[in-house]
């Protein structure tokens, strides 16, 4: 599905099978000498398909993107790289550094990349079939080749880098939270955000933590500050619908934090309690009757979302953490 947004800025909704998500969208901004593609799909042939057509459909072809950038380096944003790049080899990719190095990083030793995070979920009490079967459920693990590409972008974004295409200009925003090196572009005279998953209209961004000496939560919500500040009349997110309510939705996501927050150290309570204990108790919003049937990946990330809560929480002197037989365990201070 096609939607023109403003003069050569379009929007293109391509599916993303088997996932809760339902489409990513994909934006694609034209001129004569530069055409910017933000954001991929999955690695599906109706995926691709689809965003093929789309860009036929405004009278591009796959061949004839001169840029990919991408908001950030999650599997259902980058998929499709390897195959627009077989398209289109002089083609620029656009990631943030630290997103780049990340994928550097898989894809020199993605065995041991894939140990250090079994290691993480182990000290916070994930159990064996969700620790140990990673590679099994976890998408990002069945697109190598994406992150190899990654590794070796062209144009490695930095926060307040101009991207100029036609009559826009944007300016890069680093938001980090969501992914460590996320990005979205502000384009202040036509006061549009393309904000990835940084701001979505309905549903909150997954703000979860598996690598220590992290804080992506306290990332977020400082990130959130920093665009608040933006004047910013169309947001165009990488999920759900384009929306205008802008500087409502941050209130709302802020208090919607303030009170996970709040649920976490309710349901601690008195007691001494894992991470992945917490997370059992928590209310998340999702279409299943009880924990038990969530499945392994739902449940891997409604614990790293636990994590990244306690961390904040722990660093604002509200929580202590200690480790018993290798398991973190936590209490209220």
């Amino acid at each position: 599905m096609i939607k023109k947004i403003f003069k050569d800025v379009f929007q293109i909704k391509v599916p993303l099978p088997y996932s809760p998500l339902n489409h990513l969208n994909s934006y694609v901004i034209k001129s004569e000498n530069k055409n910017l593609l933000v954001d991929t799909g999955l690695n599906f042939p109706e995926t691709f398909q689809e965003l093929s057509n789309g860009l036929k459909e405004i009278g591009l072809k796959t061949n004839k993107l001169t840029d990919i950038l991408l908001t950030h380096f999650h599997v259902d944003h980058v998929g499709l790289v390897p195959k627009l790049k077989e398209k289109s080899q002089e083609s620029q990719l656009l990631i943030h550094r630290i997103e780049a190095d990340f994928s550097k990083k898989m894809s020199e030793d993605l065995k041991h990349y894939v140990q250090s995070m079994k290691n993480f979920l182990k000290s916070y009490d994930a159990p064996i079939f969700i620790s140990g079967n990673l590679e099994k459920y976890h998408p990002a693990f069945f697109e190598p080749e994406a992150y190899k590409k990654l590794a070796l972008a062209s144009n490695k974004l930095e926060d307040g880098d101009q991207i100029n295409v036609g009559r826009y200009s944007f300016r890069v925003l680093w938001t980090p939270g969501h992914s460590p090196g996320h990005v979205c572009l502000y384009e202040p005279s036509w006061r549009m955000l393309i904000s990835g998953d940084h701001l979505l209209p309905t549903i909150s961004s997954h703000v979860a933590q598996f690598m220590e000496d992290m804080n992506p939560l306290e990332e977020y919500l400082e990130s959130l500050d920093k665009i608040e500040k933006l004047k910013v009349e169309v947001v165009l997110p990488a999920h759900e619908e384009i929306f205008t309510n802008y500087h409502d939705r941050i209130r709302q996501l802020k208090d919607h934090y303030r009170n996970r927050l709040n649920e976490i150290l309710s349901e601690l309570g008195n007691k001494k309690l894992t991470a992945f204990e917490l997370a059992s108790k928590i209310r998340w919003d999702i279409h299943y009757k009880s924990w038990e049937e969530f499945p392994l990946f739902q449940k891997y990330l409604a614990l790293g979302e636990t994590i990244a809560h306690l961390s904040i929480l722990e660093k604002n002197g509200m929580v202590s953490k200690n480790m018993v037989n290798g398991i973190f365990i936590y209490c209220r201070k």
